[in-house]
């Protein structure tokens, strides 16, 4: 527990909600480390929703054929060492402070951010324990995104849509272009509206691969556990299509079977607890927002929703778009500074009310006589109901 403290010390030093885009700062903070980036081959997955799970899906695939690997993710539920894991493990917090200790004064040379301080580590970690490939989540965007200083033998874009547009731009095209520059030697392409397609079929000169029916079919067939919803079918999909491009190019022998246990937090997770069902979902744009409650609404019997959001975010677009679905809303803030409060509320529907904070809004819910609480509309909010006594139940 020291550890983490002296850890979470360093990093709240570096102004964890500041943004500055660019490569300067990490290219010579990582030339500095003797660029451990290069010790270890690297695919990156971009895109605006499904990142993470497509990750956690080429992760398993290269662990269970025996690969020592590397899952870099953002941003973390509970614990911060959850971004950094070797083998499905988190690396331990005394290891992640050594590493940190000797990034620190190079740190404050270069003036890193927080991601790109935490993007460093995770290189250093894997260099120190010796992964062979290394999967990596960007951060955000793509061209100016810190994982984006590594050369991977394949990048992954899942669904484009509209996110963090005050950094990447103010349209889809915009956005696009930001993203699709991680694409180097091979690019696997997401199921994505005509335009995001025909766009990076016309900017980029790597190989190319898109996912089509016939892998929308196969992941449709496909059995996978902690999949509940037609949407993650389709990161399925493009998990397939990179693991088939792995093994023709690399010939890396990957089995898609390895999947068939892959398991990613807050995506439309359900727990059981007493005689309710709580379902928990990352939701926080307007895309993931849609695909959700495609999901929450094959959900027999009453529904509340508690629903938090960040203040960059749409959420009262989001807010205006569930109303209709849900028997009862709870708005409530998180412990993110940046979170809604009760005063940006202008949501005029009788079935709302406002409660201070996610413990009260979750003992609410408890108290309550509906039979299904939904959680969604931030990862922070996801990460406050994981930390509550709902995982207990966990199946």
């Amino acid at each position: 527990m020291q550890s983490y403290v002296k850890l979470k010390k360093i990093l709240d030093n570096l102004r964890p909600y500041s943004i500055k885009l660019g490569l300067e700062r990490i290219k010579a903070l990582l030339k500095a480390l003797s660029n451990p980036q290069n010790s270890f081959k690297s695919i990156l997955i971009g895109g605006t929703n499904g990142k993470g799970s497509v990750a956690q899906m080429l992760n398993d695939s290269f662990l269970q054929k025996g690969y020592k690997t590397g899952l870099y993710t953002s941003p973390h539920l509970i614990l911060l060492n959850e971004r950094i894991k070797v083998n499905n493990a988190c690396v331990d917090f005394d290891l992640l402070l050594d590493l940190a200790l000797q990034i620190e004064p190079l740190a404050r040379e270069f003036d890193v951010t927080y991601f790109e301080f935490l993007t460093a580590l995770s290189f250093l970690a894997f260099k120190k324990l010796k992964v062979e490939y290394a999967i990596l989540e960007v951060g955000m965007g793509g061209e100016f995104d810190a994982t984006n200083v590594v050369e991977p033998i394949l990048s992954v874009l899942t669904s484009i849509s509209f996110d963090h547009t005050e950094h990447l731009g103010k349209t889809i095209e915009e956005i696009t272009k930001t993203k699709m520059a991680i694409i180097r030697k091979i690019g696997i392409i997401g199921k994505n509206s005509p335009n995001v397609i025909n766009l990076i079929k016309q900017s980029s000169n790597a190989d190319l691969y898109f996912v089509d029916e016939i892998y929308l079919s196969r992941a449709k067939q496909f059995d996978l556990n902690f999949l509940k919803c037609d949407y993650e079918k389709e990161n399925l999909a493009c998990a397939f299509l990179a693991i088939d491009c792995l093994n023709k190019y690399y010939n890396l022998g990957l089995d898609t079977q390895a999947i068939k246990n892959t398991y990613w937090p807050a995506r439309f997770e359900i727990i059981k607890s007493a005689n309710k069902t709580f379902i928990i979902d990352g939701a926080h744009n307007v895309d993931g927002a849609n695909r959700f409650l495609e999901c929450a609404k094959k959900i027999k019997g009453s529904k509340m929703l508690i629903y938090s959001s960040l203040k960059q975010k749409e959420y009262q677009k989001i807010l205006n778009m569930l109303s209709f679905y849900f028997d009862e809303i709870i708005i409530t803030k998180t412990n993110n500074r940046n979170s809604i409060d009760k005063d940006d509320i202008k949501f005029e529907n009788k079935n709302y009310k406002f409660l201070e904070d996610a413990n009260t809004s979750l003992l609410y819910a408890q108290q309550s006589n509906y039979e299904n609480i939904f959680i969604a509309g931030s990862l922070y909010l996801a990460a406050l109901a994981k930390a509550c006594m709902l995982e207990e139940n966990l199946p």
